[in-house]
């Protein structure tokens, strides 16, 4: 399973994970979960209080399907939630009975990491299979 954020750079993390199914020859479920407590930290008067919710599980559906045109050697699955994404994920990998969780980090630290939470850092400690962290920068590291 490979967890995206559906940001440029977790095409990178799906690369990565793509490539780890080519060795295991393995099938991926790519998923991402989006966040419904986003929706009230983005309201402003003037703003709807609703999303639309299938708008914007089409819009990751679109985005993940057009990122991964070009691994058509690898059987894969995309899958899409509503939800808080650290306790999805982890409740997706035990329900599909994952061997492994693809997840990349964006390197904040301080308050940054404090305000935002670090959800790798939540999956890494709860999740029931083997975690492959991929840092955001690797070419820094």
């Amino acid at each position: 399973m490979i967890a995206s954020d559906l940001s440029e750079s977790s095409l990178l993390i799906i690369e990565q994970g793509m490539k780890l199914a080519r060795q295991l020859y393995a099938a991926v479920c790519i998923i991402h979960v989006v966040d419904n407590a986003s929706q009230y930290s983005s309201y402003a008067p003037g703003q709807p209080t609703v999303w639309n919710w299938e708008e914007v599980q089409q819009y990751a559906i679109d985005f993940l399907t057009n990122g991964t045109q070009k691994h058509l050697d690898v059987d894969k699955e995309i899958l899409v939630r509503i939800g808080d994404p650290k306790k999805e994920i982890i409740e997706q990998a035990a329900i599909l009975n994952m061997s492994y969780l693809v997840i990349g980090t964006h390197g904040r630290t301080g308050l940054s990491r404090l305000v935002v939470g670090s959800n790798a850092e939540y999956l890494i400690r709860h999740s029931t299979v083997p975690v492959v962290v991929i840092p955001y920068r690797r070419e820094s590291h």
